[in-house]
């Protein structure tokens, strides 16, 4: 994601305040891991390998979402995509990508849990 806001620009509030220096983004992301092994191994131990999916969707939108949403109105995804889309669309088409992004991310998680 760092290199993501730095790509496209973004000035989030999340992202501006912990993702912007290295420190903080390595602090974001022991601190993120450390909340989601937690929670994983609180889901396994009480319910099924089934029910870590929630949790994954929850994490990993946590993560995606905001980025998707800055990164449709950032001025090189608007030149890209035409500056005659409205904004709600072109905010729809990437909250949908953030979607499709997290589906993909539960599924693999998943299928890599399941193998063990």
């Amino acid at each position: 994601m760092y290199m993501v806001s730095e790509i496209f620009d973004l000035k989030g509030r999340f992202i501006s305040k912990v993702l912007r220096t290295k420190k903080n983004c390595l602090l974001f992301i022991l601190i993120f891991s450390i909340i989601y092994i937690l929670s994983s191994t609180l889901v396994l131990n009480f319910y099924d390998i089934k029910k870590i999916q929630i949790l994954n969707f929850l994490f990993s939108f946590i993560i995606i979402f905001e980025v998707c949403l800055k990164v449709s109105q950032s001025e090189r995804f608007i030149l890209w995509i035409g500056e005659n889309l409205d904004k709600s669309f072109r905010l729809f088409i990437m909250f949908i990508i953030g979607l499709n992004c997290t589906y993909f991310y539960t599924r693999l998680t998943l299928q890599i849990i399941e193998s063990y």
